[in-house]
């Protein structure tokens, strides 16, 4: 069980991050090699993942709550640009939160997904450098972005900071907007569901796959951010492989 938590805490950090889909590599994991997180297990791991952006982002997330304090307009207006991105993925999970559930355990549509997510990847090497600022509509489109992330397959980082890039925002802001952005949706997924749990059987497992997860989750931040100006449409072409190669092989 120890080996199995540990593997799943480093999937969970790795691909949580890089732009590859972690819903869609556990998806594939469970369908072909047997290996699933129980559901207490990837609360958790997730919560890991969580807590390795808050540690990694931790400037920029004190002085972003330092401005606001302050009544700072940029700060101000940079809070303000997340909740308009967030507005997206909440009312898209409220309603369809079902039909998405049952996408997780179509192999298929996760493979044709994880292309889909490739092909958006790749078709970032057309994007040149800009750098500007996020604005309330670039908040939204990369919101929006975010939303289909949902479905297994989709890489959220991936389709944000594609977003970002699109919308003529420079790597490295792209690359911090869209994992500040995802911290309101993870927290609020994780509060939901760890309100479900009543017993924790295993604890000292769950807490080791944790710790994995919030590790290697740092280690796929820094991979990424060094990645991200001239080398993240080669996330794609993986992506793409991999989507190619499930489809033959299914």
């Amino acid at each position: 069980m120890i080996i199995k938590t540990i593997i799943l805490g480093i999937i969970q950090g790795l691909t949580e991050f890089l732009p590859v889909s972690s819903s869609g590599h556990l998806a594939i994991l469970e369908k072909y090699f047997g290996i699933a997180d129980p559901v207490v297990l990837a609360i958790f791991l997730h919560f890991g993942t969580f807590l390795a952006t808050v540690v990694f982002f931790a400037r920029p997330i004190a002085e972003l709550f330092k401005g606001v304090f302050k009544g700072k307009k940029a700060s101000i207006h940079y809070a303000l640009n997340i909740i308009v991105g967030s507005v997206p993925i909440i009312i898209f999970a409220l309603l369809l939160r079902t039909q998405i559930e049952e996408t997780f355990t179509n192999i298929t549509i996760i493979s044709i997904f994880l292309g889909v997510t490739g092909l958006v990847l790749i078709m970032t090497m057309i994007c040149r450098k800009h750098n500007k600022r996020i604005s309330a509509f670039s908040a939204l489109v990369i919101g929006l972005a975010q939303m289909f992330a949902l479905f297994p397959g989709i890489s959220r980082s991936g389709m944000t900071i594609s977003a970002g890039l699109f919308s003529k925002i420079s790597p490295e802001e792209s690359f911090k907007f869209s994992f500040l952005l995802s911290l309101p949706a993870i927290l609020g997924a994780n509060l939901l569901e760890l309100g479900k749990i009543s017993v924790i059987d295993d604890p000292i497992s769950v807490l080791i796959g944790m710790f994995f997860s919030f590790v290697f989750g740092l280690i796929a931040l820094m991979i990424l951010r060094r990645l991200v100006h001239k080398y993240f449409h080669l996330f794609g072409i993986y992506c793409l492989v991999i989507s190619i190669l499930i489809l033959l092989f299914k």
